[in-house]
């Protein structure tokens, strides 16, 4: 007897069914092989409360990565010796009143500038009649335009430094490079990038740089009235090696008869680039290192190049050398429109840049001992060579101290507070803690939505 039973097919699991029995994504199992609807409602409750809590949490932590907040971290980094930054210091007097009043050629080319007067009078110096006859003009070896005229007739290191020491040691001179600004010669110690940076050992005063500077105060031909300064003595800045001084909104005043104590402490920056910050390197075209300052003198001199069709003698450019009418006409209203942002300067903060903290301290100088020590004899014009009194150094010595005061460098970053892998570490962690999702996971779910066409195809074509 023949059994014409058909067997029935067995009853096929549904793909969805497959993925969720078989994935590594925690609580889909649960819900599929759950005994009864009860059951099942409730481990579709537990998977959805879980699932929508870490979507909360993902949803937060890319929002806070999308913020771009930063973080500073701050640190101290003791050394035995470190890298001593430029010093930089300009009398306040631009031009000698003896070059300039006595040489009718000097005197006529900066006539616009200070209106010096055509018939110089001893009087105009502080001189008696025994300090002795007014020299006559003689030939002045200087190009004629403004740097080589400020050149000439401006403050003179050679007759100026009356002491220096580093570290102790005499210095002179020949350790200082010139430059010019708006208080005209400048000089700058430990600024040749070309040699190797002094380094200071011991930290305090005595053991960096000490100056002794006459800013010859019977010299000063400024003259308020006509855009001079009042003030006498010197205005010094310390800066990083390789970045130009920019005297005029920079550096520190000292008066004669003062000693000034700058103690120094070095801070390293490190910012982030944007969106979490807004710094950037551009290219210079007359620094070889990128620079705040730099970048501003810069914008400076091509504002003035522009309007003026000439470069200011304080700041780098190709152009000819201002004229001391366009310096009077043209130079400070192009500087006044940068002040007040008419002209924009494009000038972001450097990524990386180093500044020293400074704080001064001032003490009367000399004492009456030191008054009447050994120094220097000093002359006014044919004058008999004096020996300075404690009037003279009054008037006319500035004394400066410029030294670490720690052996020690503080470094500030700016660190994103949410980086890439934090990003992902955060998302990892709530889809680990609360649904057990992976990589693995995203694998599995990849899988089953590539497959799952093609397994509806294959169904659709067995039912035909």
């Amino acid at each position: 007897m023949s059994d014409n039973t058909e067997e029935k097919p067995e009853k096929e699991d549904s793909p969805e069914y497959e993925f969720a029995t078989g994935t590594t994504l925690h609580g889909l199992n649960k819900i599929a092989d759950a005994p009864n609807w009860g059951a099942r409602l409730i481990w579709l409750c537990i998977f959805l409360g879980c699932f929508g809590y870490a979507a909360y949490l993902i949803t937060e932590t890319v929002l806070s990565y999308l913020s771009y907040d930063t973080v500073t971290d701050v640190s101290f980094k003791f050394e035995e010796s470190l890298d001593f930054p430029a010093v930089t210091f300009c009398n306040f007097n631009k031009y000698a009143l003896t070059k300039v009043a006595r040489d009718e050629k000097v005197n006529v080319y900066l006539e616009p500038l200070y209106a010096f007067p055509k018939e110089w009078a001893m009087v105009g110096t502080g001189m008696s009649m025994e300090d002795g006859p007014t020299p006559t003009p003689s030939p002045t070896p200087f190009l004629p335009n403004l740097a080589s005229i400020t050149t000439y007739a401006g403050f003179q290191l050679d007759t100026a430094l009356i002491r220096c020491t580093w570290r102790g040691e005499p210095c002179d001179a020949s350790n200082f490079t010139h430059s010019l600004s708006q208080f005209g010669n400048c000089y700058v110690f430990n600024g040749d990038p070309e040699k190797e940076s002094v380094k200071q050992t011991i930290s305090g005063s005595g053991n960096g740089l000490h100056l002794i500077i006459n800013v010859e105060a019977n010299e000063y031909s400024e003259d308020p009235t006509q855009g001079g300064s009042s003030d006498v003595g010197l205005k010094i800045h310390v800066h990083p090696r390789g970045e130009p001084a920019k005297m005029d909104t920079q550096g520190i005043a000292i008066g004669p008869g003062t000693h000034a104590y700058v103690g120094i402490s070095k801070i390293n920056y490190q910012n982030e680039i944007p969106p979490w910050g807004n710094c950037e390197e551009k290219k210079l075209n007359h620094y070889d290192t990128y620079t705040l300052t730099g970048c501003l003198l810069e914008c400076r001199a091509h504002w003035v190049e522009t309007m003026c069709n000439c470069t200011a003698m304080e700041l780098p450019g190709t152009m000819d050398i201002c004229e001391p009418q366009t310096v009077v006409d043209c130079v400070p209203s192009v500087y006044n429109l940068i002040t007040r942002g008419r002209l924009p300067c494009q000038c972001p903060t450097p990524c990386e840049h180093g500044t020293y903290g400074k704080s001064v301290s001032y003490a009367s100088w000399p004492n009456p001992a030191a008054a009447d020590s050994t120094w220097p004899t000093y002359t006014i014009g044919s004058a008999t060579p004096r020996v300075p009194d404690a009037v003279y150094f009054q008037r006319n010595y500035c004394v400066f101290d410029v030294f670490y005061k720690a052996l020690n460098s503080k470094t500030v970053i700016q660190k994103r507070a949410m980086t890439e892998e934090d990003l992902l570490s955060a998302i990892g962690g709530s889809l680990g803690l609360f649904i057990g999702a992976s990589i693995i996971t995203l694998a599995e779910i990849g899988e089953y939505l590539i497959t799952r066409p093609f397994k509806c195809f294959r169904k659709k074509t067995r039912l035909e």
